[in-house]
Formats: structure tokens, C-alpha cells, sequence
């Protein structure tokens, strides 16, 4: 019921399909165009990855309780690629997120 888009002028829009077609929450957090968008499998985490050489980490959960918003936190801004981050995914069981950069370099960040 619930999807985040990455666009190219670096905005990140959370949809709520059940309240609406427009974006329910638009978040400017990169400064270039957004490569990729992940999410975890067990854990309320998603990322995105832009050509700005940087990785977001959010914590985002959706509640049961069809009054309450859905939460968007803010976690952590990655950085250590020299170009641009092509692709970012999560490990499928630990907290880990990998990002490929377009300097042929791949990182894993573990906090």
C-alpha cells in the first residue's frame, strides 16, 4: 500500500496508495538525480543512492492504525564514493546497506 520513487531532481516521494494518488510525502535530500531506492526485508529501514556520491538512511514505518501517519526519520548521510553512487541494496538479514559506485568501488556500511 505504501511505495517510495526516487526522481531525478534528487526528491524521494513516499505514496500512500490508500489515501491518495499524489505523494503523500516529498522529500528533497539530494542535490542530483537519485540512482536507486532499497528497502530492508526484516528491518523499518530504505535508502536511497544519487549521482552526488552519497547514500540516505531513513527509518520508515507504516502503523496499523489507518489514522496515524506513516514516520520518516532521518538517519544517516553516507559518503566515501568519489563519484557518483549508481546502485545501493540492504544484506537480507543484518542492518548492513552495500552501495556501487560509479569509481568501481563497492562499500558496506555496518553501524
Amino acid at each position: 500500500d505504501n511505495v517510495i520513487v526516487g526522481s531525478r531532481e534528487g526528491k524521494l516521494c513516499w505514496f500512500d496508495m490508500d489515501l491518495s494518488s499524489k505523494p503523500f510525502k516529498i522529500l528533497k535530500c539530494h542535490p542530483k538525480d537519485i540512482t536507486n531506492v532499497a528497502f530492508h526485508r526484516s528491518y523499518p529501514l530504505f535508502a536511497s543512492s544519487s549521482e552526488d556520491g552519497t547514500a540516505y538512511v531513513f527509518h520508515g514505518m507504516v502503523y496499523s492504525d489507518l489514522n496515524q501517519n506513516p514516520l520518516i526519520v532521518p538517519l544517516e548521510i553516507l559518503r566515501g564514493h568519489s563519484r557518483g553512487v549508481m546502485d545501493c541494496t540492504f544484506h537480507p538479514k543484518q542492518p548492513w546497506l552495500f552501495t556501487a559506485g560509479s569509481d568501481s568501488v563497492i562499500k558496506l556500511y555496518c553501524h
